[in-house]
């Protein structure tokens, strides 16, 4: 679906989500999006040219909303999604092409109200930003798998997340795939298909998840700039040793994916003293 396609087809539409209705608005129409409000909603958002400004250059943002009909604001810029996603590896730089993301992005948007809806019930009452990331990822995992009846453009988003936090640290707000790997893993297509819905997903894998507390997520962000940042000189196998194993988890597939099994291993072994898999 082209990204002029897609804005037509959302122009002041919404998509339901947790019990109520998310109003999908392209840019162009913030304006016209914001005078469909009931005024006690609209007064809970900021001016048109303040969202402008928050929106930056992303693709996509949400404004969620306390309203009896109305979850939030789902603001897109379809044209500004990525085709691509690459990151340099031992000095070879890698691509990966990406399928549908303005689908993936509107998703992910929407995940974060189905996660906001489930605080305090599914969810604890208190989330990070990061949680709140992973988690809306989480939904994309689900809604998409249950949208194709495959698991592919959930592997995409989670290649996407590795190469993005690969190619600028900055990126490790939104690295899901330190967690996702854990639902990739355990639930096939078929056993997803059987929630009906996010909330009875996520209550099935939530109490199970290994998070990380922050101190932990910092140690793997050390270690991620230490291997793929522009600092990085030689091997040092022995560099926050206790994380490697872990990461090597989660990067693999992306690394077997995009440079293929004998050279993931070789990389494997050179910059972090392990073999493909382990």
């Amino acid at each position: 679906m082209s990204s002029l396609a897609l804005t037509l087809l959302l122009a002041l539409q919404t998509a339901p989500i947790a019990g109520k209705e998310a109003l999908l608005c392209p840019l162009p129409q913030l304006q016209q999006c914001l005078a469909g409000l009931q005024p006690d909603t609209r007064q809970q958002l900021p001016g048109e040219a303040e969202i402008t400004r928050l929106l930056g250059g992303r693709s996509a943002m949400v404004l969620p909303l306390e309203d009896a009909k109305v979850a939030g604001l789902v603001l897109l810029a379809p044209e500004r999604d990525a085709s691509e996603q690459s990151a340099i590896i031992a000095g070879k730089t890698y691509v990966l092409p990406l399928a549908r993301q303005s689908e993936l992005t509107l998703w992910h948007e929407l995940g974060h109200l189905e996660v906001q809806a489930l605080r305090g019930t599914v969810l604890p009452a208190e989330l990070t930003d990061y949680q709140q990331e992973w988690l809306a990822d989480a939904y994309l995992l689900w809604r998409s798998t249950r949208e194709t009846g495959e698991l592919t453009l959930a592997w995409q988003q989670f290649h996407r997340r590795n190469l993005a936090v690969m190619s600028d640290i900055a990126n490790i707000s939104h690295w899901s795939s330190l967690l996702l790997i854990h639902l990739l893993k355990k639930y096939d297509l078929s056993v997803i298909a059987e929630y009906a819905s996010f909330a009875a997903f996520c209550g099935d894998f939530y109490p199970d998840i290994p998070e990380l507390q922050e101190a932990g997520l910092a140690e793997f962000s050390s270690l991620l700039q230490r291997t793929f940042g522009p600092g990085y000189s030689q091997p040092l196998p022995g560099y926050m040793y206790w994380r490697k194993p872990a990461l090597a988890q989660v990067i693999s597939p992306t690394l077997l994916r995009l440079m293929g099994k004998s050279a993931t291993r070789e990389w494997l072994e050179k910059d972090f003293g392990l073999a493909s898999g382990q």
